[in-house]
């Protein structure tokens, strides 16, 4: 038996993700602050394969209990094999620095840094006595690897999620198991977080007439195809530690 656990599961690459895994007959377990339609028509029609909670993962104080009880649900159904997407994330708030506001810089790095990091740590411990294998995902981004005017936060959150997986991962190789951690960046997709983008202010993003194009000229993938390649690497590719995988390599 395989399951999963999913973040950022109501909309996008997340939820794609979620319901291409059910469809490989793995049971997934999908975090997110809220459900819709989508998400409900996912439970009703995996056929127990899937599951939903209720979770805000800008809140750190309730990530350990709530992953300690995640652990437990995990070690009763004890599989063989588990499968953790870190993909929630946010790209907000999109400013330059000296103009951003205090409270939206610590709930981007609540979201996009500090939940991936206390997840992966209480995961591991622990499942550190189960006879399950951990395959961890952290979803990054191209913006981990260049300067974007008025990014300041999600590059330095991204940058992170990077070295995070890529320390992570040597030290999984260093214990010779069989878990394994790497990052995927996934490209530019036609999400609601494109959406945001092209709704920032000129002044506040430089590069915004970029990314309207993007969207005019149908450079964006959809969450479907992305996701089918990052299932696809999981399950039948050998994963090397630390790696950040690009989507570009993939399709």
């Amino acid at each position: 038996m395989e399951m999963a656990l999913v973040t950022g599961v109501s909309k996008g690459l997340g939820f794609q993700i979620s319901k291409i895994l059910t469809e490989q007959n793995i049971e997934v377990i999908g975090l997110s602050r809220s459900t819709n339609e989508k998400v409900q028509s996912l439970i009703t029609n995996s056929k127990g394969r899937y599951s939903h909670i209720s979770a805000d993962l800008t809140h750190l104080d309730d990530i350990e209990s709530l992953m300690k009880r995640v652990c437990e649900r995990i070690a009763d159904a004890k599989p063989h094999k588990l499968y953790v997407v870190n993909n929630a994330s946010m790209v907000e708030p999109i400013e330059r620095v000296g103009f951003l506001d205090h409270h939206a810089i610590q709930k981007a790095v609540q979201l996009n840094l500090l939940a991936p990091m206390l997840i992966n740590n209480t995961l591991l411990k622990e499942l550190r006595n189960e006879a399950v294998e951990v395959i961890i995902v952290n979803v990054t981004s191209g913006a981990a690897e260049r300067p974007i005017h008025g990014w300041s936060v999600y590059n330095a959150t991204k940058a992170a999620v990077n070295m995070h997986t890529e320390v992570a991962g040597l030290e999984q190789e260093n214990t010779n198991g069989s878990n394994k951690i790497v990052a995927f960046s996934p490209g530019i997709m036609d999400t609601e977080m494109q959406g945001t983008i092209r709704s920032a202010e000129e002044d506040a993003f430089a590069d915004i007439n970029t990314f309207l194009g993007f969207k005019t000229n149908g450079k964006l993938r959809q969450p479907s195809d992305v996701a089918k390649a990052l299932v696809g690497l999981i399950l039948n590719e050998q994963l090397q530690n630390g790696k950040i995988y690009h989507v570009d390599e993939l399709i």
